[in-house]
């Protein structure tokens, strides 16, 4: 669908992202509730995506809504901030015509500006902004009548039991930080089929151990320790979980660079987002991934021509990789990975940078119609 075309239904979509905004918050602020409709048929497998809406999580959600049934997806604070970030993404994936995803606001851990500063400094503020205007889609903002307000703690996992009244089964894919998760997971357990974490597994994880200290940690723990304490000593022993990395190489560090080594790094590239399918959800997450970005403290839009074009966002802060894509990819398709380091280890595909990328680009394309 093209950008127009996506505009052109936007006050519908707001209108819809400001109803189910109302009704996940609902539950938190005392709302009388709604009659009890009628019993759903049960789903035998359902998908839980809990999501901070970085760059990388955008390119990862889509694939797995073409290839699995996804109850609800949870905005949880980190890159973006958990109200505003979740009506972003509510509008970015109202396609019509396809079935209706809720989008639940998670927990909101509030943390300071100054602690921002301290930790990551121009990165986080100027990455909110981008990701809350839908990146290169360029979102207006929300209407002040419809900006959903989040006060500190009213995250309620009973939300999530809610969404996933009708699913039999539900695997569970983080790719943000765990603080909605630790409220969620221990009303769901028993119906928790895996649990797919990014990343590798963090030093010190395991059942009663303690976690690394917040400079040695990734974002996703370090924004919410206490979470990922709890998360790590209380929770993902008890169930099956797996953690999943992208394959290191000599060109990803902070002296090196991708250009001109496509085949050797697991990283994004242009012709791999130019490949996706020009309508429906692709076609959208294309026009965002290659809009054109406003300009900030991160560095100036990147070129049409150049390879890492859609890598705008971390010109001054690193590069990006296919952090949350591999993992939404282990999910769907396990057998392109391989177990590295043991029990205690973490999954890496065993394929090419190049194959790695086309098995994106075609199960992304599969979100034209999303999975029933």
């Amino acid at each position: 669908m093209s950008q127009t075309a996506f505009l052109t239904f936007q006050p519908a979509t707001l209108l819809r992202c400001a109803v189910a905004i109302g009704m996940a918050l609902a539950g938190s602020l005392g709302h009388a509730a709604a009659a009890a409709p009628a019993a759903a048929p049960q789903i035998p497998s359902c998908t839980l995506i809990d999501t901070d809406f970085d760059l990388d999580d955008l390119m990862a959600i889509p694939l797995v809504i073409g290839e699995r049934h996804v109850a609800a997806i949870v905005v949880t604070e980190g890159v973006v901030k958990a109200d505003i970030g979740a009506a972003a993404l509510a509008r970015l994936i109202a396609e019509p015509q396809q079935r209706q995803l809720p989008v639940l606001i998670g927990a909101a851990t509030q943390v300071p500006d100054a602690v921002i500063d301290r930790q990551w400094g121009y990165f986080l503020p100027d990455s909110r902004r981008m990701m809350h205007r839908g990146l290169g889609l360029g979102l207006p903002e929300l209407p002040p009548q419809l900006q959903p307000q989040m006060p500190a703690g009213a995250f309620n996992g009973q939300q999530v039991q809610d969404a996933l009244a009708s699913c039999q089964q539900v695997d569970v894919l983080l790719l943000g930080p765990y603080s909605s998760f630790v409220g969620y997971s221990p009303l769901i357990r028993q119906k928790i089929g895996q649990v797919v974490i990014m990343g590798k597994r963090y030093p010190g994880d395991g059942a009663g151990a303690g976690v690394g200290t917040p400079s040695k940690l990734p974002f996703n723990c370090s924004y919410d320790l206490a979470a990922c304490r709890q998360a790590a000593a209380e929770q993902l022993p008890e169930l099956r979980h797996a953690f999943v990395d992208v394959p290191r190489t000599p060109f990803d560090g902070a002296a090196g660079s991708p250009r001109g080594h496509e085949q050797q790094v697991y990283g994004p590239t242009l012709a791999m987002v130019q490949g996706l399918a020009p309508v429906g959800l692709p076609n959208t997450l294309r026009q965002a991934l290659l809009g054109k970005v406003p300009t900030g403290s991160l560095g100036t839009a990147v070129p049409g021509a150049d390879y890492w074009a859609i890598d705008c966002c971390l010109r001054r802060s690193g590069k990006s990789l296919m952090w949350d894509q591999m993992a939404a990819l282990y999910l769907v398709h396990p057998e392109l990975f391989s177990s590295v380091g043991g029990p205690e280890g973490h999954f890496e595909t065993h394929l090419s940078p190049q194959a790695i990328r086309q098995v994106w680009t075609d199960a992304t394309n599969r979100a034209v119609v999303f999975h029933p």
